[in-house]
């Protein structure tokens, strides 16, 4: 199984929606609700109709809802709101926590498992308790534990990860997990100027590293571990994903015709029946009008990054 952490925005939500059906039961999103300046209420919303829209059937999501605010007073919680919206819409989910969550928000958490399948994500984000953890229903063995060591950039922050994901597994193999995950994130918050360029995929080498058969693989896809909201529009840029770097084509000089014809000459296209995304960079590369904007572009990176990873981690 691959766990891609994904920010709930428009150009993941496309790619979601266009994933091949036979990777659906391959894949399991974990989708965060990001914080936007309409409010909780109506980004909880907004989030559940776009899931609705966008989930094809046999994709089983989890859901984030750390980053936006819980409410002091009231009966509902953000992931209260979003449970329930998803139960009546007839879209299962995982609910997200984190072992530093409160005791009411735990137990927010257990019911919305209760909603759903039962079972819940448990996200790691520092040093494991050494104590009694989650709450009643929400044992170890109804739990996906994910171990987000957020940014891994270089060779150094590889090194200096390393130890940590090692001492990390070995308090989680002591419990019985139904699944463990290793999750980093190695594209850069800011894109090389000068492109063609490659970024390491540092972290595809950290769980390389690790070399344990029953830790699946999880990244962020084709972004930052952390939020951007650029203030200026982007100039046109692909983050199209090899085996063991991206390629960054990036210029505010040629359009993204010239930028998708770059990507289909480089030797390591795999054609345009490979993903969505790639039939998309195609149609540009032989002058579909269209260019799209920058979540069109998140779409079709995203979508052939998607498809990249699973082909990958299916020929190990």
């Amino acid at each position: 199984m691959y766990v891609p952490i994904l920010k709930a925005r428009k150009g993941e939500f496309r790619a979601i929606a266009e994933l091949a059906a036979p990777l659906a039961p391959l894949v399991m999103p974990v989708f965060e609700v990001v914080p936007t300046a309409n409010g909780p209420g109506k980004d909880l919303w907004s989030f559940s109709l776009k899931v609705a829209d966008s989930v094809p059937e046999g994709l089983l999501i989890a859901v984030d809802t750390h980053r936006l605010a819980v409410p002091l007073s009231g009966i509902h919680s953000p992931l209260d709101y979003v449970a329930h919206d998803l139960a009546a819409f007839g879209v299962p989910m995982l609910p997200v926590v984190h072992l530093t969550d409160p005791p009411a928000q735990l137990a927010v958490a257990a019911h919305a498992a209760r909603l759903h399948l039962g079972r819940a994500l448990v996200r790691l984000t520092g040093d494991p308790p050494e104590g009694p953890i989650l709450a009643p229903g929400l044992p170890p063995e109804q739990c996906d534990l994910l171990l987000d060591m957020a940014s891994v950039l270089s060779d150094r922050d590889l090194t200096r990860t390393e130890p940590l994901v090692r001492k990390y597994l070995a308090w989680a193999h002591r419990r019985p997990w139904r699944s463990i995950t290793v999750a980093a994130g190695a594209m850069p918050a800011i894109l090389p100027r000068h492109t063609p360029a490659e970024i390491p995929r540092w972290d595809l080498a950290l769980w390389h590293r690790i070399e344990d058969p029953d830790v699946q693989y999880g990244d962020y896809g084709i972004a930052h571990p952390q939020t951007t909201n650029p203030r200026w529009r982007p100039s046109p840029n692909l983050r199209y994903t090899g085996d063991t770097t991206w390629q960054i084509h990036r210029s505010p000089d040629l359009d993204m015709y010239h930028l998708c014809r770059a990507v289909i000459s480089s030797g390591t296209w795999p054609g345009p029946d490979f993903s969505w995304g790639d039939a998309e960079i195609a149609a540009r590369a032989a002058g579909q009008p269209g260019p799209g904007n920058a979540t069109n572009w998140r779409a079709w990176g995203t979508s052939h990054h998607l498809a990249h990873v699973v082909h990958q981690l299916t020929q190990l």
